[in-house]
């Protein structure tokens, strides 16, 4: 069943080696891009704890009852604690809730599995209130979160995780994913146009294609992210215009995510783990230092947060330009 989750073979080993030693924590940190398949693998994970194969290396089978009802979100010991995704959404009240619930005895399995996601969309006090129970967890009980981002997360909390990065497929495997996950009626060069916007990422390749919108968006995204290396102000602001107005909220914060997806890629390249199909200038490249495309996504951090606090969007716009233009 692991060889069905593309990539991140490393990530696939540490849980068939928690699995066939019998040694999975109590807690466990998916972190990656959003796309990336962390709730993908959280199920995997829950799947691999409840499956009925006799041999633990062979697990997830994903042919017995328990797979099948992990995978389909229906396996009665398996809960999916989540929020909006947006800043502070997820709150203290549903953490409690999960306490009281993580002391009653599994219905059908040897254990009950909580997938937390996005965790670092968690106020403080709901951090706090996990880290009570991470602390002393039930001893049937297994925790799975995943966020984007660890820097995002309590330390106390990390420092009880086994973290878990997943990354991004090559460009070559996201288009070998979507010609699994899609029918006849898209075409080879649809996905390969949208493995190459998505840089990669097999969720946001298919929203690419399920979504023309979507696709003018991440266009919209990389051709902002490109004023922002050249350092061209007033055209990057002329780029967030469209995306500036009433009830635009949510296409703002999409838009800032895309143009960060552009700087992650750039980090990946600089450092010599980027995909080999980048339409990333070689000027840029040569440009920007890790440094500074790290300082570039603070500035992104801080405008996705002043939008969450319902700040104008017009001003965030604006400071967004002038940030990313100090950083020249």
């Amino acid at each position: 069943m692991l060889k069905q989750f593309f990539s991140n073979d490393k990530a696939k080993q540490t849980l068939v080696n928690f699995i066939t030693d019998g040694r999975l924590p109590h807690t466990l940190l998916l972190e990656g891009e959003d796309g990336s398949g962390k709730m993908t693998f959280a199920r995997m994970i829950a799947a691999a704890l409840l499956c009925e194969h006799p041999q633990p290396e062979c697990r997830p089978c994903g042919e017995c009852r328990n797979c099948r009802l992990v995978m389909s979100d229906s396996h009665p010991d398996v809960t999916v604690v989540q929020s909006e995704q947006k800043a502070n959404a997820f709150h203290v009240d549903q953490i409690r809730a999960l306490r009281t619930d993580a002391y009653v005895r599994p219905n059908d399995g040897a254990c009950k599995v909580y997938l937390l996601r996005n965790v670092h969309y968690m106020t403080e006090q709901a951090q706090n209130a996990l880290l009570k129970i991470i602390e002393e967890p039930p001893a049937q009980v297994v925790f799975i979160l995943t966020c984007n981002n660890r820097a995002r997360v309590l330390p106390t909390i990390l420092s009880r995780s086994a973290v878990i990065p997943l990354s991004v497929c090559s460009e070559e495997e996201c288009i070998d994913a979507l010609g699994r996950l899609t029918d006849a009626s898209v075409t080879q060069e649809r996905r390969i146009q949208a493995a190459h916007l998505a840089q990669g990422n097999i969720g946001e390749a298919l929203r690419i294609l399920e979504n023309e919108k979507k696709l003018k968006l991440v266009c919209d995204a990389r051709r902002a992210a490109q004023m922002i290396c050249i350092g061209q102000e007033f055209e990057l602001l002329c780029c967030l215009q469209e995306y500036v107005g009433v009830k635009k909220r949510e296409e703002f914060l999409e838009l800032l995510e895309a143009i960060r997806g552009y700087f992650m890629e750039l980090i990946r390249l600089k450092n010599g783990v980027g995909t080999g199909h980048s339409d990333i200038p070689q000027s840029v490249k040569n440009r920007f230092t890790p440094l500074q495309a790290m300082q570039i996504l603070a500035i992104i951090d801080t405008a996705a947060a002043q939008v969450s606090q319902n700040v104008s969007l017009n001003l965030v716009a604006a400071a967004f330009c002038a940030g990313a233009k100090s950083i020249q």
